[in-house]
């Protein structure tokens, strides 16, 4: 969408120079610049979704419903938790290199992006070797139906091998993203789930390897996305002139540095350690400096609440997949495909929450406050008008969506049921995304944390536990989602407008 190095302010093919004159993130008009940056990324969580959407579409089709179970049931949901940790991780540490690039720091900028890779490398062994040790007394936990219980473990073992590439992957387009650079990871995606759709093909409709075989294409296709995307970092990761000078860690806790867009940095100032100050519309800016050896720090700060994040919406939900379960493997089913399809609406607004982070982010580093609430605002209005009609369409075409996955009748008309009832909810949990957007790009992370942790975790959880077993019906177990996004869209507006009000004096 970006089309050359004028309207970028990076040229992709020599991303280690940051100094570029024109950067659309920091100027020009905003909601159309929101929207450049959007759709590239709604492309690629098109082609994500597609990654995973092709394996349960070939597999229920071709393998069955009890395959089809296996990778989008209760395996499905526990390689999520790790799936979706890795993406939380890898979109809050960017957020320190989008402040720098904001900010025209370029040796911190390359060591944020350096120090994330390393660390996403380690969280991704933790994850394989997590999943490959208590892959069946996790299994059991969920209650896995019996007759799905082999082919789930299957998969998730299998698939568990796949997760340091899968790390690394979202760590390497996170950081491209950060800095402007929506395309390549876009390019990445879309080459590596045509090459899942060729191999799920090959493995499970050739070979006859059903829930494995899905695996297997899932893995090799992880690994190379992985290798493409740090091929794309490269150049930009060993082009660092200076690591020693990445000292400016004053991007955190809604601080932004000082250096708006037109100025540069004292190099006096620069090799003696000391802050300077710079000002724009916005007023007087404050800035600290710190050691480059913080940078780690900062990212696990960025980066872990983030992680955790979406670690409580997956594993809330996984309590829910329990109770999901429990009404056999029909409903197991129908309830795998229907995840496959509400991801229409996920992968529209995490592409805006992403958006609105990478915004507000470099915006903050610049120290242009105007545009970062400005941003906030266009970004909310668009989100509400787009998802507004991605809701009526999923709730008019179910039946036809839920066809796609699964031949049975039954099967079609419980997901049918399942979208109908919940799908005109959904509108109730833009605010958060907003908002958690626009918070973590002002480099606020632990907040927001617990105030997901205790809307979503902590009652999504006590809605499974002990409310579905009062009314022991699908739509009790649904209602648990609403329910949880009216408490969090709340708590998150009355933090928000606290926060913004204690934030204002900083920026004035």
């Amino acid at each position: 969408m970006m089309r050359d190095k004028q309207k970028t302010g990076l040229n992709s093919r020599a991303a280690g120079s940051l100094s570029a004159s024109y950067n659309p993130i920091t100027e020009g008009v905003i909601w159309k610049q929101i929207l450049f940056f959007f759709f590239p990324m709604l492309l690629s969580s098109f082609f994500q979704q597609l990654y995973n959407t092709a394996d349960a579409l070939i597999v229920g089709r071709i393998a069955g419903k009890e395959a089809l179970s296996a990778v989008g049931g209760s395996a499905g949901s526990v390689l999520g938790i790790f799936m979706m940790f890795y993406v939380g991780f890898a979109g809050g540490a960017a957020v320190l290199a989008a402040q720098y690039f904001g900010a025209k720091k370029e040796a911190a900028t390359q060591a944020a992006v350096r120090t994330s890779l390393k660390i996403s490398c380690l969280l991704g062994l933790c994850g394989t070797l997590i999943c490959l040790v208590f892959a069946g007394s996790i299994l059991r936990v969920m209650h896995t139906p019996a007759d799905v219980m082999v082919p789930s473990l299957v998969y998730l073992r299998i698939v568990a091998l796949g997760m340091i590439p899968n790390a690394l992957y979202n760590m390497g387009a996170s950081s491209l993203r950060a800095v402007g650079d929506a395309r390549r990871p876009l390019y990445v995606l879309i080459f590596t789930c045509l090459c899942n759709i060729g191999l799920d093909l090959f493995f499970v409709a050739g070979l006859r390897m059903g829930a494995a075989g899905a695996a297997l294409a899932t893995i090799l296709c992880q690994l190379l996305s992985a290798v493409l995307v740090l091929v794309c970092l490269r150049q930009f990761i060993l082009s660092a002139k200076n690591p020693e000078a990445a000292t400016d860690t004053s991007v955190l806790s809604g601080e932004a540095p000082s250096a708006a867009p037109a100025e540069k940095e004292n190099p006096q100032a620069s090799a003696a350690g000391e802050g300077t100050s710079g000002t724009d519309s916005a007023g007087a800016v404050s800035r600290r400096t710190a050691s480059s050896r913080d940078i780690p720090v900062r990212i696990l700060k960025m980066g872990l609440p983030l992680g955790f994040t979406e670690v409580m919406y997956t594993f809330a939900n996984v309590v829910l997949m329990a109770a999901i379960n429990s009404f056999g493997t029909d409903t197991v089913a129908a309830y795998a495909a229907y995840g496959k399809i509400d991801a229409i609406f996920w992968m529209i607004v995490g592409s805006f929450g992403i958006s609105i982070t990478t915004f507000v982010g470099q915006n903050m580093g610049a120290g242009k406050w105007g545009r970062v609430r400005q941003s906030i605002r266009d970004c909310a209005v668009m989100m509400f008008t787009a998802l507004g009609l991605v809701i009526a369409a999923l709730f008019l075409f179910a039946r036809p969506l839920q066809g796609l996955f699964c031949t049975d009748p039954e099967v079609i008309e419980i997901g049918v049921r399942m979208m109908r009832f919940l799908m005109p909810f959904y509108v109730l949990y833009i605010p958060i995304e907003v908002l958690f957007g626009a918070l973590r790009g002002m480099g606020n992370a632990l907040a927001p944390t617990l105030l997901t942790f205790f809307g979503v975790c902590v009652l999504r959880s006590a809605w499974g536990i002990w409310i579905v077993p009062l009314h022991h019906t699908v739509n009790m177990v649904l209602t648990g989602f609403p329910v949880t996004w009216i408490v969090t869209s709340i708590a998150f507006g009355i933090y928000y407008h606290w926060y913004i009000r204690r934030l204002l004096p900083k920026q004035a």
